[in-house]
């Protein structure tokens, strides 16, 4: 597998998202949860780390947490 960059957090989400995406899911296999990225026929899937699930976790859920 070719080595992909990580995501880098900010306070109102994450980088590395192409432009216009047309739906954004998440794929949880036995060993990686994957972010998937689709527009038309084309699919980019991109590895999460416990961190950036975390991270997009607590961005989601926001004030639902206090």
């Amino acid at each position: 597998m070719t080595a992909i960059a990580k995501f880098s957090h900010a306070d109102g989400g994450m980088t590395r998202f192409p432009p216009n995406v047309e739906q954004l899911s998440v794929v949880r296999e036995s060993t990686v949860t994957w972010l998937v990225a689709r527009r038309n026929n084309t699919e980019l899937k991109f590895p999460l780390h416990e961190e950036d699930r975390r991270h997009l976790a607590a961005l989601l859920l926001g004030d639902l947490l206090l």
